[in-house]
């Protein structure tokens, strides 16, 4: 099985507290979540209060778009006096605390943080007749984030017809003195046959196109033909690739983007596309996440036309600098994100140059995926039911006590991988969600569930067991942090981690060291123990270790 379970089933939902967080909004949020109608109903109910608020409901532009929503019903509901005095965004903030972790999962509704928003825009103004396109608006950060005097100029697209209405509403909203028409519709942007250009009220380009576009795969193939050199189907790829094609000569593209898109190997078609066709001036890495979502992320600043050297800004929790991106670099289809010292550049260098060999090879498993933990997984051991790991088990080197135990059933199950995988005589078990690897080993034949994954290396002169001290160390910590900036250890990063060849000494040496520490437990003393024998193999001098502590 090569799919992992997801959360487009979960029913959850998650308060939007990063999005926004606002006292006001909460009192109002608690209110609506007990009313018993449908999202669509709430929504307009609030939109229809915000206008009644704003003293907005008598004007003719407001009344043609009410207009359009005769077909839902206003409730009943206890709205805060004043709470749309501000000009933050309590409708998408409402909208985004109601929707579901699985809904929020399948379409890729996770809204940008107002903090993020506010930093990309830098209080951008634009001029009379300068035009700002968010072909993903969702309730419309973007465009109320912009400044002008125009709002007609502003333009938004977006799938989920709640979320226009919502956007239109806010543009009414801050823009209350300006009868117009909000340029927000219903329309997905990929689709070639919904978005006519043609249209005599949409342009076909636009000075500035900013977004936050849905991140995953086209996994149904809806517009995979549309676009050719995107081979990874990334929608967010694909978005970038229709952005170009609708931003003028001159204009500017700002889009937030997860960091696997400048990493991941699997992603080198649209690095390629943006070097071949764009100039990069800035890339932003974040600290913080979406709600509900695991991803690192970052933005990046592009204009159309093409420069022979590509150099940036690029700015983190290290500080900026300026990227100059080498020609080798260029000719591969690489972006350089890495804000990395001399020091850091020469352990890089130590490492990859002594590289022998990777885990291409290996043998690869996800944990068991029961489709039901509720009932299928035990608290209490019984006849016939044995012990299975989480990832909260994996520890370096050994596996926590049991304490959950499952009947093994592959055919009761919703995936499970191939039996002798499980039951290997020797095998590591990696946490999946973790900022590096953390393994454990395994010849008990241990069963684990999804959060925990399996690995079987098969790397010349390196045993098992040396394979787990290599990334259980601090040096390999150090090298997956900096190259892979994810919440996930993932299969495609840990293939491109480099391994020496070990002479005989070294290989035992660390294969008794994991024996002495399964044993007993993974101490200080064990780990710097651990610690100077892999950076001995590498030629990692004393500087350049306390450099990799200072990073980790």
């Amino acid at each position: 099985m090569t799919k992992r379970a997801n959360k487009t089933r979960s029913t959850k939902r998650i308060i939007a507290t990063s999005y926004l967080d606002d006292y006001k909004a909460n009192e109002l949020l608690q209110r609506v979540r007990i009313i018993e109608s449908t999202i669509a109903n709430i929504m307009y109910t609030l939109v229809y209060s915000a206008f009644s608020q704003k003293g907005l409901l008598q004007k003719k532009h407001v009344q043609v778009f009410l207009q359009q929503y005769t077909d839902m019903e206003c409730l009943n509901i206890d709205v805060p006096k004043g709470i749309w005095n501000s000009d933050k965004d309590i409708l998408g903030f409402i909208y985004q605390s109601l929707i579901t972790e699985g809904e929020k999962n399948i379409t890729g509704q996770y809204y940008t943080n107002r903090s993020v928003v506010e930093y990309i825009l830098n209080g951008k103004a634009l001029s009379e007749n300068e035009t700002f396109l968010d072909p993903c608006c969702g309730s419309g950060a973007f465009l109320m984030g912009v400044y002008t005097n125009n709002p007609s100029n502003l333009y938004g697209f977006d799938i989920n017809p709640i979320a226009v209405m919502i956007a239109s509403a806010n543009l009414i909203i801050k823009y209350s003195e300006i009868e117009f028409t909000p340029n927000v519709f219903c329309i997905d942007y990929l689709d070639k046959d919904l978005f006519m250009n043609s249209r005599a009220d949409i342009p076909f380009k636009y000075d500035n196109i900013y977004t936050n576009p849905p991140w995953g795969s086209d996994k149904e193939g809806l517009y995979t033909a549309n676009y050719p050199l995107i081979k990874s189907k990334e929608r967010a790829s694909m978005v970038i690739a229709e952005s170009l094609k609708r931003l003028k000569e001159n204009g500017t593209l700002y889009f937030l983007l997860p960091t696997s898109l400048l990493k991941i190997k699997s992603h080198n078609d649209i690095r390629r596309y943006i070097l071949s066709n764009t100039t990069i001036h800035q890339i932003d890495i974040y600290k913080d996440r979406f709600d509900g979502v695991f991803t690192d992320y970052f933005s990046i600043k592009l204009t159309p036309q093409k420069t022979q050297k590509q150099s940036y800004v690029i700015t983190n929790d290290k500080g900026g600098s300026i990227v100059t991106l080498p020609d080798s670099d260029y000719a591969l289809g690489n972006i350089a994100i890495e804000n990395f010292s001399m020091l850091d550049n020469s352990i890089i260098s130590k490492m990859e140059s002594s590289c022998n060999d990777k885990l291409s090879h290996s043998t690869w498993a996800l944990g068991i995926v029961t489709g039901d933990n509720k009932n299928k997984v035990k608290k209490e051991r019984a006849e016939g039911l044995e012990p299975i790991y989480v990832g909260k088990h994996v520890t370096p080197f050994k596996l926590q006590d049991e304490s959950s135990y499952i009947l093994f059933d592959p055919e009761n199950f919703q995936q499970c991988a191939k039996e002798e995988y499980f039951r290997a005589p020797e095998k590591l078990i990696y946490r999946f969600i973790a900022k590096y690897p953390i393994v454990a080993y395994d010849d008990k034949q241990c069963l684990c569930l999804n959060s925990a994954n399996i690995l079987i290396p098969d790397l010349d002169s390196i045993s098992i067991k040396s394979v787990a001290a290599l990334l259980n160390s601090t040096l390999y910590h150090y090298y997956y942090s900096l190259r892979f900036s994810d919440i996930k250890v993932l299969k495609g990063n840990l293939q491109e981690l480099p391994f020496p060849k070990l002479t005989k000494e070294q290989d035992e040496e660390l294969s008794a060291l994991v024996t002495d520490i399964q044993s007993t437990s993974f101490s200080i003393e064990y780990k710097h123990e651990l610690d100077q024998i892999v950076y001995s193999i590498f030629g990692i001098n004393s500087i350049e270790q306390k450099q990799i502590i200072s990073r980790l």
